[in-house]
């Protein structure tokens, strides 16, 4: 698997609330943006040690870097005892961008203090997100200019000094003149919005063809080199330039935004239109005043420019990912194929257009062309090495995720990436997981849905969501999911009606998510968290592997995630799946990026001593001695701290999983490229033994 084409770093000073918000909009922008699906520009977030920035940090986990600096008073040295400094460290990066070097260097103001902080950045123009008071109005702003400079960036064209300089797209206003004086009037507020603030290039009617041209010609040369947006009016369909200029644009695989402008109908929609993202034009109220309706219009407008930015943006990345994944007779294609795309490579071997496949309706009539088509996903899913394996997942929320650079989002964004691609190579995914609306349960089983019925993907396997007692499951919920997953509940331990007591089992299994988390409580939740995750690692499990991420250890005194609960079970739960896996030699891909347990386990792995792993620690949660006294009491095991960091230290990098080597290993543990997550983890399930 190559690197990615792009990868966008956002650094920021950890005890900023306000950057950090800012930063997780660029990420949902980039990577979730409902009006533009396809949209999945990766992000990093800026680890850090304590309140000090990395001591070191690398650019070069992607072909290109885009550096996003959200600078505040917080990167604004004051204290001169720190080892280690914002500004030294931001300017580090500002030099690693200069010169030959392949990446960008991209800075915020978010206040007026923010400026000057290291004599390097002197000179450099900064966005000055501050000007704009209204935060909403601020985040949006931030948003345009750095998806324009990102067009820049994949255009190979340089840094802009402002908004409206060197504009990285040339937009074409492909429209009718018929319609230019109708109301909503959607031509005369573009072009309003296009002349007063222009982050593209306007070509916008015959006027822009120069004396003495070919008409033809020009406009061929305008679209092909342009980014297309289709003002769809009432006439707009009946004119003949109108719609060449659609099919150019498909045929010369160029973005196309259209905006639903009618003012009535149209008799006969052109059927080349589809296949494309679609804005609405708002209604203006037959009562609004003159000042009313251009505000409508302007909000409009920038609405329209933006959605052009962001598909041209998606256009560019798709092309270059796609690139990198093509094999020799392949051709690429921008957007998902239609039959007019189609016609024109139908010399080529196969044609790769970006995830997700077809359905299988439309694939039926695309497969008349006798072009065959494929996406990276469906390619993995012919080959399906895994097909019967069965891995185990521990997934679950980091405590101090913010402190490696990373947010919740990323999680997420991971632990699908990574399940897709499992369930894609044939994978069964045996998981822990509750089934409560915020929980990962839901989204692995809204996982498997959205492959059933994909063209050219067989049915995947479905998940086992295994349910240790205590936690409720019954027969509704088995019906309800039967279509993704097999649900497992363990059984009660029998001992607990012994010690500590029928009445109190009962009472647990009654309330599942006790709130006082009194001792007798967590120890019934902990033998039953215990016994299912020994039969995880049971022979008799065929549970071939293990791969865990984030975890919680308790929360720490101070700092992200100083407001986490702490666990219910004996031990942190990732921690105690860890244990018990070597302790049966089941092999474990450890990705340590996201902090948590798994992190934990990795620096204990490698000898590095974490005072989260002591009982001095392990102690401050509420009722632990308690519990402890129940283990004693009951004549139950309880493996101590050192004996666990004894365990993890004799068995090393080398024995957590011998499916890799130790070097690949220790890269799991520190890699923050989720591709590279995703490539170690497919190359050493890989290594499995065949069945026989």
């Amino acid at each position: 698997m190559p690197k990615p084409p792009l990868l966008v770093h956002v650094i920021f000073h950890p005890a900023s609330e306000d950057a950090r918000g800012l930063a997780c909009t660029i990420h949902r922008a980039l990577n979730a943006d409902p009006v533009v699906p396809g949209l999945r520009v990766p992000t990093l977030f800026c680890p850090t040690d304590g309140a000090m920035p990395p001591a070191t940090y690398g650019l070069d986990q992607a072909e290109r870097s885009f550096v996003v600096v959200l600078a505040d008073a917080h990167v604004v040295d004051g204290d001169s005892r720190q080892p280690r400094k914002w500004s030294t460290f931001i300017g580090d990066l500002w030099d690693a961008c200069q010169g030959a070097s392949p990446h960008r260097f991209f800075p915020v103001q978010l206040d007026d203090t923010a400026w000057g902080f290291d004599d390097r950045l002197s000179g450099t123009n900064f966005v000055r997100a501050y000007d704009e008071r209204d935060q909403a109005k601020r985040d949006d702003l931030v948003v345009r200019r750095l998806t324009i400079e990102l067009c820049r960036y994949l255009a190979g064209k340089p840094l802009g000094t402002d908004e409206c300089s060197m504009a990285p797209v040339t937009l074409f206003l492909s429209h009718t003149k018929l319609d230019i004086d109708s109301d909503p009037k959607v031509y005369h507020a573009l072009v309003a919005y296009l002349s007063h603030s222009q982050p593209v290039g306007a070509w916008v009617d015959s006027g822009d063809i120069a004396a003495g041209s070919r008409f033809a010609e020009a406009i061929a040369s305008g679209v092909a080199n342009s980014s297309l947006l289709c003002v769809l009016t009432d006439h707009y369909s009946t004119r003949e330039w109108c719609r060449k200029e659609i099919i150019l644009a498909k045929q010369k695989n160029r973005p196309v935004v259209v905006i639903a402008a009618f003012r009535r109908q149209e008799i006969r929609s052109f059927p080349y239109l589809g296949n494309l993202p679609v804005l609405r034009w708002p209604c203006i109220p037959s009562d609004a005043s003159d000042a009313e309706q251009e505000a409508i219009n302007a909000q409009a407008a920038m609405a329209a420019v933006d959605l052009v930015l962001k598909e041209t943006l998606r256009d560019l990345h798709t092309r270059l990912l796609l690139e990198g994944l093509k094999r020799p007779g392949d051709a690429i294609l921008s957007r998902p194929p239609e039959l007019l795309s189609l016609l024109r490579l139908r010399g080529a071997s196969t044609v790769l257009y970006p995830d997700p496949p077809l359905g299988g309706e439309e694939q039926a009539l695309l497969d008349e062309t006798k072009v065959p088509t494929t996406t990276p996903f469906s390619r993995l899913a012919a080959e399906r090495p895994l097909a019967g394996t069965r891995i185990a997942l521990s997934m679950s929320e980091s405590t101090d995720i913010q402190r490696h650079g990373f947010d919740e989002l990323h999680f997420r964004d991971a632990m699908v990436e990574l399940s897709r691609y499992l369930l894609l190579k044939g994978a069964t995914l045996v998981y822990g997981g509750h089934l409560g609306d915020e929980g990962y349960t839901r989204v692995l089983f809204e996982l498997v849905r959205a492959h059933h019925g994909l063209a050219g993907i067989e049915r995947v396997d479905r998940i086992v969501n295994t349910l240790g007692w205590p936690v409720p499951c019954d027969q509704t919920q088995v019906a309800r999911y039967a279509q993704v997953a097999r649900l497992e509940r363990g059984e009660r331990p029998a001992d607990l009606d012994a010690c500590p007591g029928r009445a109190v089992a009962d009472a647990v299994e009654a309330t599942p998510f006790p709130a006082d988390r009194s001792a007798e409580s967590r120890y019934c939740w902990a033998r039953g968290m215990t016994r299912m995750r020994e039969s995880q690692v049971a022979q008799d499990s065929g549970i071939a592997a293990r791969i865990i991420l984030g975890g919680k250890f308790g929360p720490p005194a101070q700092g992200p995630g100083a407001d986490e609960q702490w666990y219910l079970g004996r031990i942190p739960g990732v921690l105690e799946e860890v244990i018990l896996a070597v302790q049966a030699g089941q092999p474990v891909f450890l990705v340590g990026a996201f902090g948590g347990a798994a992190a934990l386990a990795a620096d204990l792995l490698e000898g590095r001593d974490r005072p989260e792993a002591s009982w001095d620690y392990q102690r401050r949660a509420p009722n632990a001695e308690g519990m402890r006294a129940i283990y004693e009491q009951c004549g139950q095991p309880w493996l101590d701290y050192p004996e666990m960091v004894d365990l993890l230290r004799r068995t090393g990098p080398a024995g957590i999983n011998q499916l890799l080597t130790e070097d690949e290993n220790r890269e799991l543990f520190r890699t923050r490229a989720i591709s590279r997550m995703v490539e170690l983890i497919l190359e050493g399930l890989g290594r499995l033994p065949k069945a026989p």
